[in-house]
């Protein structure tokens, strides 16, 4: 009987990540997601969960410093919606993305 985990495994190294939230309040405004990915951004937070995104449908959106996983009401725009913005530093420690419904999604 193997309890644990099985010896040909390799152990990930031990790596403390900075993780917020913030309630966005509607990102629709022209210049709203640059302004909250500027704040983040120039922080030491790298992965930061998202609420009241109010945008439409799932996906993910790339830019040069950031990326933004999010999961949205898939017919109407303005409803809920929530996702993570993660930093390009710590982009290569996400080992996926399921979006569940326009107000749970999860990251791994």
């Amino acid at each position: 009987m193997i309890l644990g985990r099985p010896r040909h495994v390799k152990r990930m190294k031990k790596e403390l990540l900075d993780i917020g939230t913030w309630n966005v309040n509607r990102v629709l405004k022209a210049g709203k997601m640059q302004e909250i990915a500027d704040q983040i951004v120039g922080s030491q937070i790298q992965i930061v969960a998202l609420q009241e995104i109010r945008w439409r449908g799932y996906g993910l959106l790339k830019k040069d410093k950031y990326s933004i996983y999010y999961s949205c009401n898939p017919n109407t725009t303005g409803q809920a919606g929530t996702g993570f913005m993660i930093q390009k530093s710590a982009i290569n420690k996400i080992l996926g993305f399921e979006p569940i419904s326009d107000r749970i999604c999860k990251l791994r």
